[in-house]
C-alpha cells in the first residue's frame, strides 16, 4: 500500500516523537526509509525506547523464527550480524506494520537506524509458525542422528 506524505509523516512520528528531538532524520529514497545516524552516547536511551514501542526484536539468533513475509520483504537486511537488530510491530487498524533496522557501524562509535513502513503484515499465527518451524527442524535433526 502506498501512503501520501501526510500519512507517512503521521506513521513515522509515532516512532520518532518518543525518540526525542536530538536525532536528525532524513529521507533515504533508495530504500524508501527514514534514516538517522547518531553517536554511541545515545545508544542505550534509543534502544530502551525502541524496546518499549516494538513488540518484536529480531537479532542474529532468532531472525530465522521471523515470519516468512517479513524475511521476504526485508531480504538481505535479515542477514544480521552481531549487534544488528530489526524491531517490528504488526499492523493495527490505524497503522501499517513497521520495521526499524538498527545498524552499528564497524568502529562502534556510530549507529544508523532506518524506519520502514512494511507492505506486508504478519500476525501472531505467523510468529507461532516461525517458532514451530524452528522446533520441527531441531526435532528432525535430532531424529536423523
Amino acid at each position: 500500500m502506498s501512503y501520501n506524505k501526510k500519512q507517512q509523516d503521521t506513521i513515522f512520528n509515532a516512532i520518532t516523537t518518543p525518540l526525542g528531538d536530538e536525532l536528525t532524520w532524513r529521507w533515504e529514497e533508495k530504500q524508501s526509509v527514514l534514516l538517522t545516524e547518531f553517536s554511541w552516547e545515545k545508544k542505550e536511551r534509543v534502544l530502551t525506547v525502541l524496546r518499549r514501542i516494538f513488540s518484536e526484536e529480531w537479532h542474529k539468533k532468532n531472525i530465522k523464527k521471523s515470519p516468512t513475509s517479513l524475511k521476504a520483504e526485508l531480504g538481505e537486511l535479515t542477514q544480521l550480524s552481531k549487534d544488528q537488530f530489526i524491531f517490528t510491530k504488526p499492523a493495527t487498524e490505524d497503522f501499517p506494520a513497521i520495521a526499524v533496522i538498527w545498524w552499528p557501524w564497524g568502529h562502534g562509535g556510530t549507529y544508523s537506524m532506518r524506519i520502514k513502513i512494511l507492505n506486508s503484515n504478519y500476525d501472531e499465527a505467523s510468529l507461532e509458525m516461525g517458532r514451530a518451524n524452528l522446533l520441527s527442524r531441531i526435532i528432525h535433526k535430532l531424529k536423523s542422528k
